[in-house]
């Protein structure tokens, strides 16, 4: 799903009358929106970063006519501003934008970028955005609809941000290669991707990420440098040696990298009703930064008994991210399917691609391919290219 621009007239008049409008009664199964935003404040050292937006369907029905609104009239433009490239042009302090397909399927979280870029060397506050999202329906709880977040300048160091895709199809896995074949169900693999890379000022070196799984998804095997739970539930991978530059530096030509797309392979419970199974996220943190581990010919500064502290990351918030495992309706049985997807990154925004493609810097080693000793695990992608299959 991508962002698109849509004539809307009277942008300030919509989104406030989506805002101040009195609750309105709604069906039992209605669809229930909501949004959360993150990623808000930029390092010292960076050009800009691209903020997260969550749109989240929590009800049981999918939903239509998406809007989703930005609100910067309270942003300190001197300071920072947006690219709105795919929405609308801003009108009176607001920004709006349409979703292709113009739905939401129930139980889906999509998640948006929208990029922030700085204007000068100014620090410190910048102000505040609010994002807000509506759909042609009524909505049971309105009071998740709107999220204002504050943006900043400040802190020196990385900043790892992560993008986890709802994961709705199942795979088959042949050798190397890993194919889309249709709708996930009950019983069937299927495969979590998520891709991380570094919006900061500073080289993360070493990176730790864990991964829980909604209930009745466990991993479907075991993965070099990572530690399950005995339930097969949550997982913990550590890379010593996976350090990511910051974008902003990521350069091509250079073998440095700034990011890379993960992914695991999952199984559904056999017993797992249909529906959308919540509670799974994704988490990244930087062991180090380069200043700290010194790495020389190889080795680590530190001793064998000691090890780096995690270093303070310039924004937490978008350190995590959430999922859902949607799980089809048997064939032949009541209730939809997952829909159609070609398997990319549902990752949207303003600027289209953006996160998807993570940027023209992001990602990109001087062309060549990166990836770890793990086969078949984590892979260098560059822009556009959003398949699944490695």
């Amino acid at each position: 799903m991508m962002f698109r621009s849509r004539a809307f007239a009277g942008a300030a008049g919509v989104l406030a009358a989506g805002l101040f409008a009195a609750p309105a009664m709604a069906e039992p199964n209605s669809a229930d929106l909501a949004i959360e935003a993150t990623g808000t404040t930029i390092a010292v050292g960076a050009p800009g970063k691209t903020a997260s937006v969550s749109l989240l369907n929590k009800g049981t029905t999918d939903a239509k006519g998406i809007l989703v609104g930005l609100d910067i009239s309270k942003l300190d433009t001197t300071k920072v501003d947006i690219d709105e490239s795919g929405c609308n042009k801003r009108e009176d302090g607001i920004i709006l934008c349409g979703i292709v397909g113009d739905s939401l399927k129930a139980g889906e979280d999509v998640d948006w970028g929208f990029p922030l870029k700085r204007k000068g060397a100014a620090v410190g506050d910048a102000g505040e955005i609010s994002a807000i999202i509506l759909h042609d329906g009524a909505d049971p709880d309105e009071t998740n609809n709107e999220v204002t977040v504050k943006v900043k300048v400040e802190g020196t160091g990385p900043d790892l941000t992560v993008v986890a895709a709802d994961v709705d199809k199942a795979v088959k896995v042949e050798g190397n290669k890993i194919a889309v074949v249709g709708d996930l169900h009950a019983g069937e693999t299927a495969q979590l991707i998520y891709t991380t890379w570094n919006q900061g000022d500073a080289t993360a070196a070493g990176l730790k990420i864990g991964v829980k799984l909604p209930k009745g998804v466990t991993f479907a095997e075991a993965e070099e440098g990572c530690v399950d739970d005995a339930a097969k539930s949550s997982r913990v991978c550590t890379y010593q040696n996976l350090d990511l530059i910051p974008e902003s530096k990521d350069k091509p030509g250079d073998d440095a990298i700034a990011g890379g797309r993960f992914y695991h392979l999952l199984t559904v419970g056999k017993d797992v009703k249909a529906g959308s199974l919540t509670g799974g996220n994704v988490t990244v943190e930087a062991l180090g930064t380069k200043a700290l581990t010194a790495r020389a010919a190889g080795k680590a500064a530190l001793p064998d008994n000691a090890e780096a502290a995690a270093p303070a990351e310039v924004d937490a918030s978008d350190n995590t991210d959430a999922y859902a495992v949607l799980v089809a309706a048997p064939q032949g049985g009541s209730g939809g399917g997952s829909g159609d997807n070609d398997g990319g990154l549902p990752v949207t925004g303003p600027q289209a691609g953006l996160l998807g493609g993570v940027g023209v810097a992001v990602l990109a080693a001087g062309g060549a391919l990166y990836m770890m000793a793990r086969r078949r695990r984590v892979v260098l992608v560059t822009p556009g290219d959003e398949k699944p299959t490695a």
